[in-house]
């Protein structure tokens, strides 16, 4: 694909053009969180100038009294998506999905935010950087969302495969002295979506169980043997929660024993929980 010339921006702008690309849909406070600025002002003469210049676009009703009071969301544009492909970093057909964020579902747009809340969180709680070796001990966290797949990322294996599809994948990794970070928890995370009718709940659930079952000779492989994922299933309501728990609860016990040391963790919470206390919190319901 040949270069497009498109209209000048700042380093940081394109930044936030990275930002949007992996997830989506962003806030202004979530892009200043993760930008690590301290000036509102500065942010959003950014974010102005790039919506000017149609590199992103917004969610924002600024003539409506309720919907003026809710924070503005911001998502790629036209020239955005130039921009990437110019740059030849990233998976066209990956890519080419930003051309119809303008028509995404409320549900979609709320679950990229979610995503990215929990992407915050997870950075706020490392005491050092992933690849970085320290004197003092501590602990780093590493993720990647769908947006990350690639064919040199960490997840990769992830992208095409058939019987799951997490919004997020994360790991904990402990830092000692000059050694190479330990990896002793991963995780796969989805929210399901408030319109998922049971049916679809229930084929969602059964295919982690087949991937439990099925695939971890790969995951051991593709992740050099990090730990066996947890799966942290993310429910619209607590009327969800319970049926998801139970319909679990159902499958595990056909396939593992109670003591089987090889039973899996899966674990269940309510997307208010997640949004009030954060993914690190005690809030996460073991089947």
């Amino acid at each position: 694909m040949s270069v497009q010339s498109l209209p000048k921006i700042t380093p940081k702008q394109k930044e936030i053009i990275d930002l949007i690309y992996t997830h989506r849909f962003l806030t202004r406070i979530q892009i200043q969180t993760i930008l690590n600025h301290k000036d509102k002002k500065t942010i959003n003469l950014w974010l102005k100038d790039l919506r000017q210049k149609e590199y992103i676009n917004w969610i924002y009703n600024k003539d409506h009294f309720a919907e003026k009071t809710k924070p503005a969301i911001y998502y790629m544009s036209i020239n955005g998506i130039r921009h990437l492909h110019n740059m030849g970093f990233h998976e066209d057909s990956e890519i080419n999905k930003r051309y119809r964020e303008h028509e995404r579902s409320q549900g979609f747009i709320d679950r990229c935010v979610d995503i990215a809340d929990i992407c915050i969180s997870l950075n706020a709680a490392r005491t050092v950087d992933n690849e970085d070796t320290y004197l003092e001990p501590g602990i780093s966290y590493f993720y990647e969302t769908e947006a990350d797949y690639r064919s040199d990322s960490y997840y990769h294996f992830l992208a095409d495969n058939e019987l799951i599809q997490p919004n997020l994948c994360f790991n904990k990794a402990i830092h000692e002295g000059h050694e190479e970070p330990k990896v002793v928890n991963s995780y796969l995370l989805e929210i399901f979506d408030a319109t998922l009718p049971r049916y679809r709940l229930r084929n969602r659930l059964k295919k982690y169980f087949e991937y439990l079952e099925e695939e971890m000779d790969e995951w051991e492989e593709q992740t050099y043997s990090d730990p066996k994922p947890v799966i942290l299933l993310v429910c619209a309501t607590l009327t969800d929660l319970i049926y998801a728990k139970r319909r679990t609860k159902g499958l595990m016990a056909d396939i593992w024993e109670y003591e089987d040391k090889d039973r899996p963790h899966i674990q269940f919470t309510a997307i208010e929980k997640l949004k009030e206390s954060g993914v690190l919190s005690e809030i996460w319901e073991e089947v």
